[in-house]
């Protein structure tokens, strides 16, 4: 069976006109082709839609039933294509994003207005978790995709975007403090008390691959980068924290002292479901945040 648009609106319009000449004419088509376009149409239902009479033609008792699934039919398949091309055309979508929260805070606020002022129709949810529940979320098809520290999985996709270094943030008056003159090392650290996430999150893993198979002592463990702030403003321990979080640690009383790359960094990176291609929206989306980043990072 061939049946295409095509026969439906012709249909549906000799059905409405009862008269092949003002149809053919209003669909635009000669009489001959518009006749052959019906008569295929019959010849692919097996029954006469049709009783043509010399001055008017009527539809038979199949084609009345024909009638009300044609035109349910073609009205679905022109709303489908409308939204299609709404989609196409970022009129409408959605666009789902799993974030770690510094990311969250700093850098995905500026890419969301931007994208909404530009595409209103399209609908953005944000998730702001640890890079654990970034995967999980993104592995059960909760999200579109994932911002987070890189990490070693083959059933992922991941673009490395840029660099995350990290600092250690301590009083201003700290004795660490003042020698940020020299390249701080694993021995400098290890006599502190320290102010730690917790142990499922991506930071404090690295942080104890890195000091393996010292550790360092923690006095306290937070979720939240701005409780770690407060906590090391108030003398309680110092922290290590990423670049991507070092706004939470912007107070007079603080200071971030560069750790040496080779010690410590890690990539941030969008992560993907292996072999799956963005939507229209998501594409826009990260072209926008690309962008941004770049020239943050080229006024840096």
């Amino acid at each position: 069976m061939n049946i295409s648009t095509r026969h439906l609106k012709a249909f549906l319009t000799l059905a409405r006109e009862k008269n092949f000449t003002r149809a053919a004419a209003l669909s635009h088509l000669s009489q001959p082709a518009f006749s052959v376009l019906i008569q295929g149409l019959e010849d692919n239902v097996g029954v006469r839609l049709f009783d043509r009479g010399t001055r008017r033609v009527e539809l038979t008792v199949e084609g009345r039933r024909f009638e009300t699934s044609a035109a349910r039919l073609l009205a679905e398949f022109e709303d489908a294509v409308g939204e299609l091309n709404d989609l196409a055309a970022l009129r409408k979508g959605r666009v789902t994003i799993a974030a770690l929260p510094s990311l969250c805070a700093q850098h995905l606020p500026a890419a969301i207005a931007a994208f909404r002022a530009a595409h209103p129709g399209i609908d953005i949810t944000l998730y702001d978790v640890t890079a654990d529940n970034c995967l999980d979320l993104l592995r059960r098809e909760r999200c579109d995709f994932a911002l987070t520290a890189i990490v070693s999985a083959t059933d992922l996709d991941i673009e490395p975007v840029f660099a995350d270094d990290f600092f250690l943030a301590c009083p201003a008056g700290h004795p660490l403090a003042r020698s940020r003159s020299r390249k701080l090392g694993v021995a400098d650290l290890l006599p502190w008390d320290f102010v730690q996430q917790d142990r499922y999150s991506s930071v404090r893993q690295q942080v104890e691959a890195v000091t393996y198979p010292h550790q360092l002592k923690t006095v306290m463990e937070v979720t939240n980068m701005a409780t770690a702030a407060g906590l090391v403003e108030a003398g309680v321990g110092l922290a290590i924290i990423p670049a991507v979080a070092r706004f939470n640690f912007a107070r007079p009383g603080l200071a971030c002292i560069p750790l040496p790359r080779k010690l410590l960094t890690r990539q941030i990176a969008i992560v993907r479901q292996k072999q799956r291609e963005d939507s229209v929206a998501a594409a826009a989306f990260i072209a926008l945040l690309k962008k941004q980043w770049k020239q943050v990072r080229g006024a840096a």
